[in-house]
Order: C-alpha cells, then sequence, then structure tokens
C-alpha cells in the first residue's frame, strides 16, 4: 500500500516538474509572442498542474501565490487565443482558485464572465473532448457553494435549478462522471433543504439510469462506489418517520467497515465539489442510529461509526473546499449529540 502510494505521489510530482518545465520553455519561445501561434498546445498542461494542486499533492504557500499564477497565465493565453472552449476553462479553473482562497465575490464575478461565452449547445463536446467532462459548465455547480458561503441561500437554489433545468439536459448522458460532477453540489443543496427525496429521484434518472442503460450495471466509473451510499442517506432522511424498505441492506452494509475504505483520491477530488464522500458515507450509520426500530446495542454502534468517520471527513476537508469542512462540522455536532442522547438510554 505505502509503495503503491509513494509511486503515485512520485508520478504527479514528476508530471509536475515536466509540465512546469514545459511552461518554462514556452513562455521564454519567441514565437509564442506572435499572433497566429496555437497556444492551445499548453492548455491541456494547465489543466493538469491545476488538478495537481488542487489535489494537495504539492505544497503551496498560504495564499496560493503558484496556483494564482497559474491560473492568469492560462486565463491570458487562452484569452489570446480566442477560442471558447479554453477561455471559459481557464475562467472556471480562476474562479475555482478565488473560492477557496476565501474571494467568493470575486469568483462570482468570474462566473459572470463565463455566462457571456458559455454555450453548451455548441461547446459540450469539444470541452469534454478537452478535458474530459464539462469543467466549464461545473463551474455553474462549484458557484452553489460560493452563494452558500456568502449565505445567499435563494441564489445558491436558483443556481441549481439552472443546472437541472438548462445543463444537465444538454449534457452527454454517457459521460456519467460529467453529470455527477455538474449535480453533486445539487443533490447535496436539495438534501440539506428538505428535498432529499427529490434528490434522490433526480440522481436516479439523471445519473444511475442512464449509466445502466448504457454501460449495464455492471460498468465502472470514477464516483461509482458514492452512488449506493448517497441513495440510502437520501432515503433514509427522505422517509424518517416511515418504514424503509431496503432497512436490512442499509444496516448490513453500515456494519461492514470494508464499506468505508474509499480511494484517497475520490475524497480529494469530490471534496472540492461539495462535502466530502466520506462525510456522505457516515450519514448512512447516522440515520440508521436514529430509528427507533433498531436493536439498541445497533444503534449505539452505529453512532459510533458514523462519529468515526465524520471525524475522518472532517480532517480530509482541511484540504478541500470551505464548504467541505462547514459540512463536517455541522454533522459532528449533530451526531454526537444522538451519541450522548443513545448513551443515556438504558438498555435494559
Amino acid at each position: 500500500m505505502y509503495l503503491s502510494r509513494f509511486f503515485r505521489i512520485f508520478t504527479y510530482i514528476f508530471s509536475y516538474i515536466v509540465s512546469y518545465v514545459f511552461l518554462q520553455i514556452l513562455h521564454y519561445t519567441p514565437c509564442a509572442f506572435e499572433q497566429d501561434f496555437d497556444r492551445s498546445v499548453s492548455f491541456p498542461i494547465f489543466s493538469g498542474l491545476f488538478l495537481v494542486l488542487k489535489m494537495g499533492v504539492i505544497e503551496q504557500n498560504e495564499g496560493g501565490s503558484y496556483e494564482v499564477g497559474l491560473c492568469k497565465q492560462f486565463v491570458e493565453q487562452a484569452r489570446l487565443n480566442n477560442d471558447p472552449v479554453h477561455y471559459g476553462r481557464a475562467l472556471a479553473m480562476q474562479g475555482e482558485t478565488l473560492a477557496r482562497l476565501g474571494k467568493f465575490e470575486e469568483a462570482l464575478d468570474n462566473l459572470e464572465t463565463i455566462k457571456s461565452i458559455y454555450d453548451i449547445e455548441t461547446q459540450h463536446v469539444a470541452i469534454c473532448k478537452a478535458y474530459g467532462s464539462d469543467r466549464v459548465g461545473q463551474a455553474f455547480s462549484h458557484s452553489v457553494n460560493w452563494n452558500h458561503a456568502l449565505g445567499r441561500t435563494d441564489a445558491a437554489l436558483a443556481t441549481c435549478k439552472y443546472i437541472v433545468e438548462e445543463i444537465v439536459p444538454k449534457s452527454d448522458p454517457k459521460n456519467a462522471h460529467n453529470t455527477f460532477c455538474l449535480l453533486y453540489s445539487v443533490i447535496v443543496t436539495m438534501k440539506e433543504h428538505d428535498k432529499a427525496l427529490e434528490a434522490r429521484e433526480l440522481m436516479i434518472a439523471s445519473i444511475v439510469a442512464p449509466f445502466e442503460e448504457h454501460f449495464g450495471s455492471g460498468g465502472s466509473t470514477f464516483t461509482k462506489p458514492m452512488w449506493q451510499p448517497i441513495l440510502m442517506v437520501l432515503d433514509m432522511q427522505g422517509n424518517e418517520d416511515k418504514e424503509i424498505e431496503h432497512i436490512d441492506e442499509y444496516l448490513d452494509w453500515a456494519l461492514d467497515d470494508s464499506s468505508y475504505a474509499l480511494k484517497s483520491v475520490i475524497e480529494g477530488a469530490m471534496g472540492n465539489f461539495s462535502a466530502t464522500p466520506l462525510a456522505m458515507f457516515a450519514e448512512v450509520p447516522y440515520y440508521l442510529a436514529k430509528r427507533k426500530e433498531v436493536d439498541l446495542e445497533k444503534r449505539k454502534c452505529l453512532i459510533q461509526t458514523a462519529c468515526t468517520q465524520m471525524e475522518k471527513s472532517l480532517e480530509n476537508a482541511q484540504k478541500c473546499i470551505p464548504y467541505a469542512k462547514s459540512y463536517a462540522e455541522e454533522k459532528i455536532a449533530a451526531i454526537r449529540a444522538l451519541a450522548a442522547e443513545l448513551d443515556g438510554i438504558n438498555s435494559t
């Protein structure tokens, strides 16, 4: 395990060094300043470096000066290249960076520029081809969290509605990873505003069903390990006062320690879209522990598992977006309160 992790980190660092050297060569190449120079050769490198930085593999100073400089270079080069596909990606990258530095107003101003150039019907395919998923459309998903950070709940909910009604229907249904990235912050926001069952229906209709139609239930994609736990949480949260059809299945999952073994790369990547995946996983035992039809000793075991996993989520969230941290802090308070309540119940 440690050897595998070492080689993975070594690969990231090696890629970072090679990319950095390439950009320096490009910067000092005389032809790079010519009007007709094709700058697009450097754009995947900018995007790749950004992902490595976002995952926290490369240490930066507190102000993230290297990442800020990288974004500025990318935005300027993409603007000069006069291609909305790459310019939109560069602006989306800049918005994420500004938000991670707590500059949410600037990030939202940046989104307004994206709105002026982004046309999903003509650009979606090209963006996905260049960057693997529609990272420009995903800027709208990130902005849900920016509005939350500023206390603008109505704006966050309005953006969720726009994503569901305008962006997802025009996106490639076969690209499940992209659809999940578009909808993750939406699903979490709906969940936190008493729309858990609606969020569950949305997730099944927009992500699970299209994926199974095109790839079968045995197919795989990056975020698939998150789907089952999220659907369980949404089911239990939306039916807290009702009977749960699959409660035995949920209990088997929650009481199995291996269920919480998640690749760190998924935790880090998706913790930059909303709550960390482990936070969602931790809510499975939490909601089960709230159910009085479950044996008391099991409930106590479940709440301890929920506490342990949410504490891990909070630790992981330190390297993710601010929303991931605040989400874990809020949930761990609720979990500890329930743990105290259960401890006070006489098991006899």
